[in-house]
């Protein structure tokens, strides 16, 4: 939009003499044309007395050169005077093409011209368009925006340009390990070899080194808890663990920390040291006026740092569990009824990329007893094992392919109040058809994108609230580029049920 302005300023008019293509010859005192070459310029005639300037072509050192140069052979004459300035001061505001707008068209014809007898002509068609094509007047202004954004932008001044068009980044940390897919295969060692020329480095990698000696695999919460205070925190682990080890971004080991050399989908006896994910409570949201940093502090304070009273959290015993961290290893697992489960399960010929080396009915049951027993836990509830009679009962194999192919998976029921509900999901609960227990569903490979419906079972609207939470907090197996690990900074697991291969097909539960 523009602004009328009063004002009072002359236009002039300045003739110079106009350009003939010549220079001036080495020598001579005649006056300077312009830098400018023509063919055969010598042998053109001499120009007339014309000193216009065409389309503004004419290069502002050029035309001061020739005033200098030309003293008597310019003029300037008084063209007018203006008097109203319209002036601009805000952004532009976006343009509607009338051109292809018949009333537009018949507007500038008839109303425009001024002409009375075609004012008198113009009338409004009747009737109501319809149609794709719909001849809408614009508004007089799209955008309320008068002043462009302070985006306050600068250049990164650490940010290099590489010579194939790229850019990178010369602060940003380097890439030393690895983390891969449960498919992916063992990297051989790290991407750079550390700097053994540190006293750190040194000591570090020397207390690793005799960690995975005593142990092949570890979360990264176990391992800092075996090395105790020989380690100031968490950050200082992690700037020396790539170097030593690489890490499952997917799959059965999913958040295991393996080192270079040693490949656990290679041999049966690595199976215990596979690993469950649950996705526990949601942690305390932030209350009105209270900072960012604050409630990161309280929520994260205590996980950067060792502590004594916590050197055990890793392990789950059935009685607590500490919520430092989300991923259990199954060797960490003392729990007597699980421990049993998993001490005298079969091993599969061949290890699959969600339950490994164990059966999936039985890897499935045993991911249902425990996250049932985290929530018992957290809102002091007493299991027996004669509660998980039904879910003993159940086969250990991997079900059957079938065209119904959900298997449900019958727990105890807990009885949760609606508070506690509350309390564990972080909302309100809902009432909607969720299952009575856990439910797992195999999909057929060459059924596209269909999948099968879910088994229904009648339960009360608190029960199946219930289950439902319950399938959320399931263990996530899958590969994602998410960190997900108990032991490092990131919230809670996105998602919601458990999701686990069998024998090829996906289980969902």
């Amino acid at each position: 939009m523009s602004h009328n302005a009063r004002s009072h300023n002359v236009v002039l008019k300045v003739t110079v003499p106009k350009r003939t293509g010549r220079k001036r010859k080495r020598g001579t005192d005649g006056p300077w044309e312009g830098d400018l070459e023509v063919t055969d310029a010598e042998n053109q005639p001499p120009s007339k007395d014309e000193v216009l300037s065409y389309a503004r072509l004419d290069d502002p050192k050029v035309l001061r050169r020739k005033l200098a140069d030309n003293v008597d052979s310019y003029q300037v004459e008084a063209v007018g005077v203006i008097r109203n300035t319209h002036r601009f001061r805000g952004l532009a505001d976006f343009y509607w093409d009338m051109s292809k707008s018949s009333f537009a068209q018949r507007y500038v014809d008839k109303v425009l011209p001024g002409d009375v007898d075609k004012i008198k002509e113009f009338k409004f068609l009747p009737g109501t368009d319809k149609g794709s094509n719909v001849d809408i007047l614009p508004p007089p202004m799209f955008t309320h925006m008068s002043l462009p954004f302070n985006y306050q932008y600068s250049q990164n001044p650490y940010v290099r340009a590489t010579e194939d068009g790229g850019t990178v980044n010369t602060t940003a940390v380097k890439q030393v390990g690895y983390f891969i897919g449960a498919e992916d295969p063992a990297p051989a060692g790290p991407q750079l070899a550390p700097d053994m020329t540190d006293p750190r480095m040194v000591e570090i990698m020397a207390e690793l080194e005799a960690a995975f000696e005593e142990r092949p695999v570890w979360t990264r919460r176990s391992l800092l808890n075996h090395l105790g205070g020989k380690l100031k925190n968490w950050n200082e682990l992690k700037k020396y663990l790539n170097y030593a080890a690489y890490q499952f971004k997917g799959g059965p080991w999913r958040d295991g920390v393996v080192p270079y050399g040693i490949d656990p989908r290679t041999d049966p006896k690595y199976r215990t040291y596979q690993t469950l994910m649950f996705k526990l409570p949601k942690q305390k949201r932030a209350q009105r006026g209270q900072t960012w940093k604050s409630l990161r502090k309280v929520q994260m304070g205590p996980l950067k740092e060792f502590l004594e009273e916590l050197s055990e959290s890793h392990v789950f015993d059935g009685e607590t569990f500490h919520t430092d961290g989300k991923v259990w290893q199954v060797c960490d697992i003392t729990d007597p009824l699980l421990k049993e489960l998993l001490e005298n399960a079969a091993i599969r010929p061949e290890w699959d990329p969600s339950s490994g080396w164990y059966h999936g009915g039985l890897w499935a049951k045993v991911k249902a007893i425990m996250k049932t027993k985290l929530v018992a836990i957290q809102f002091d509830r007493h299991l027996t094992r004669e509660d998980f009679a039904m879910t003993l009962q159940t086969g250990d194999q991997t079900p059957v392919r079938s065209n119904q192919a959900t298997f449900h998976l019958p727990l105890p029921n807990l009885r949760l109040t609606d508070e506690e509900l509350t309390q564990l999901r972080g909302r309100q609960p809902t009432k909607k058809n969720k299952h009575k227990g856990y439910s797992v569903r195999v999909r057929d490979p060459n059924a596209g994108v269909k999948r099968a419906a879910a088994e229904e079972a009648p339960a009360a609207d608190l029960q199946e609230e219930e289950a439902r939470l319950l399938e959320e907090m399931g263990s996530g197996n899958e590969d994602s580029d998410e960190d997900d690990s108990g032991d490092d900074e990131d919230g809670d697991i996105p998602g919601g049920r458990s999701e686990m291969d069998v024998d090829g097909d996906t289980i969902y539960g």
